[in-house]
């Protein structure tokens, strides 16, 4: 682990996305403090970026080839999101009135604009390969709270 100065404040997605580029790792994690997300579900979380990395690689090409030429896990563009929307109920039920207004307005908007599957934007628990990281980071120009919609 090591520290990164920013300076001044940019807001949480600068944060995030300097943290992301700046980052040495093959895996890179992306997790809320709130405490949310369980850490525990981590290995659920890798294990489906391991099967999707196997799922885009060629399984014949990887049998013929030697160790040497097959691809690293980091060079493959995989990203992963946990998701909460199976406890949408339970949350309704504890938000106030407008809160919940505001959010079915904003899944409208996601719906609309990223189409339909992405049915939990906000949550802070998502896993990158670098090489996915680099590309989506690099592009992120967005520097405070939109960043989890943009990752999606």
């Amino acid at each position: 682990m090591r520290l990164l100065l920013l300076g001044r404040n940019h807001g949480k997605g600068e944060a995030i996305r300097k943290g992301m580029l700046h980052s040495r790792g093959e895996l890179l994690l992306m997790l809320d403090a709130d405490g949310a997300t369980k850490v525990t579900d981590l290995e659920k979380l890798e294990s489906q970026v391991y099967a999707t990395a196997k799922n885009k690689i060629d399984d014949k090409s990887l049998s013929e080839s030697s160790n040497d030429l097959r691809p690293k896990l980091s060079d493959i563009e995989v990203s992963v999101f946990g998701s909460r929307a199976h406890l949408e109920k339970q949350a309704l039920a504890t938000r106030k009135w407008y809160r919940n207004f505001l959010m079915k307005g904003f899944h409208l908007v996601v719906l609309c604009t990223a189409g339909p599957g992405i049915r939990d934007t906000q949550c802070g628990f998502k896993m990158f390969t670098r090489s996915a990281a680099k590309k989506l980071f690099t592009n992120i120009r967005l520097k405070r709270y939109p960043l989890h919609a943009m990752c999606c």
